[in-house]
């Protein structure tokens, strides 16, 4: 299961939790708390530059890095000990996974969601009595609904769907901004926790630890970069910001198509398939 498709996919799963409606907004106001640089002051100056920022972030991104990477050992080897059961183990996870899909989309809140997922059971069951799809396939695919349908009813997705915002205290230093970035890594999960989550489902897949601490590594790198820019830049990356608020509905809908996607092959067993087009999660 481990291989460059797979780490392609951790990369882009950390670009798009940076690029999330409840990340991105508040990076500018973070950057400018652990730097100790004022958004007003950035502005004025209109350096292109800014080292200041850019060494604080980086000191930031060293902290949720470590966390991470942390917890991809950590999902590895726990994924090792229940090796026996990892065909069950996928299933479920498949969705738990497409769930997560569907929170990053915003279908979730859907008035008529329900009657959607009743719908889509019918059409399944349809297809199999017709033939179309095979017994084995119509019962996994209906396992992963059903474990959406229990998270659901669970009231998962209200609890996903709060925003928990902690504000983090510390001295506008690098040790300061390095214990903020460990405080990002456990604050933020409710925000990037579908994308994160689903990472770290795949990291307890992996053969060995070494595995799945690369794997959340990646999803770091993917998440750090774009903050290291945002840091270096951070003049220009404040009109981006502002620009781009724009896209935040296209960003949650690719998202969330990528998690479903992802759930689905996981159920079937197919997530090698991705390997075959050269792209994928």
């Amino acid at each position: 299961m481990f291989g460059e498709v797979t780490v392609f996919g951790a990369f882009l799963a950390g670009v798009l939790a940076f690029l999330s409606p409840c990340v991105l907004p508040i990076i500018p106001a973070y950057l400018s708390y652990i730097s100790g640089v004022g958004v007003e002051e950035v502005q004025k100056e209109k350096k292109l530059f800014n080292t200041k920022v850019f060494f604080a972030t980086l000191f930031f991104v060293i902290g949720f890095s470590l966390v991470f990477t942390m917890l991809g050992a950590g999902a590895s080897l726990i994924g090792q000990l229940l090796r026996s059961y990892q065909t069950e183990i996928a299933k479920v996870g498949g969705g738990i996974v497409i769930f997560f899909g569907l929170h990053f989309a915003g279908l979730l809140l859907r008035p008529n969601f329900l009657k959607e997922l009743i719908g889509v059971q019918a059409i399944l069951t349809a297809l199999y009595l017709l033939g179309v799809i095979s017994k084995e396939t119509f019962f996994n695919l209906s396992g992963g609904l059903a474990t959406v349908l229990a998270l659901y009813l669970f009231g998962l997705h209200e609890v996903l769907y709060r925003q928990f915002k902690k504000e983090a205290k510390a001295k506008a230093s690098y040790i300061g901004a390095f214990v903020i970035g460990v405080v990002f890594a456990f604050g933020w999960t409710p925000c990037i926790g579908p994308i994160l989550g689903s990472i770290l489902f795949l990291a307890s897949q992996q053969e060995t630890v070494r595995e799945g601490a690369t794997l959340l590594f990646v999803f770091s790198v993917g998440l750090g970069v774009p903050f290291l820019i945002a840091g270096l830049l951070f003049s220009l990356f404040l009109n981006f910001v502002r620009k781009f608020s724009r896209f935040f509905g296209v960003v949650e809908v690719t998202g969330g198509i990528l998690l479903i996607t992802l759930g689905l092959l996981l159920i079937l067993d197919k997530l090698g398939w991705f390997a075959t087009l050269g792209v994928g999660i």
